[in-house]
């Protein structure tokens, strides 16, 4: 007999029996499959995972600018206006160009609000350690 007859003989003795002839195959397939779905479904994961912390991250980053945008600031000690001129990169012109538009102030009171936001939470963050309060105030008057 040659091998390929053998073979066949084989499979119609072992298919008699009830057994499977390519148990390895089968394996091997149902292993690839289910490498597969595990896979695609760590693949789900991950993109939900990265939809929350986007999600996250915005709606944080959203309501802080609605706080700080949508409340007026504080009257300031000194009546009179200071002039700075400042040169700003191509994407933070136009950041501050969206955020004047979207929230309806002049592009000024949108600088002014977010500088005062950005001290008034330094000052907080100090709590009670009065030394650091005074280091941050006085390194603007220069009398360290």
């Amino acid at each position: 007999m040659t091998n390929a007859q053998r073979q066949a003989a084989f499979r119609v003795r072992h298919q008699a029996a009830g057994k499977s002839v390519t148990v390895t195959k089968n394996k091997r397939d149902e292993l690839a499959l289910e490498c597969e779905r595990l896979r695609e479904e760590l693949a789900q994961a991950r993109r939900a995972v990265a939809r929350h912390r986007r999600r996250e991250a915005g709606e944080g980053a959203m309501h802080v600018a609605s706080v700080v945008l949508g409340q007026p600031v504080p009257d300031p000690t000194e009546p009179d206006g200071k002039r700075l001129v400042v040169t700003l990169g191509v994407r933070e012109y136009f950041s501050l160009g969206r955020l004047a538009v979207h929230y309806g102030l002049p592009k000024r009171a949108v600088v002014e609000r977010l500088l005062w936001w950005a001290d008034h939470s330094a000052v907080q963050s100090f709590g009670d350690d009065d030394a650091a309060f005074n280091r941050y105030v006085d390194r603007v008057t220069g009398k360290l």
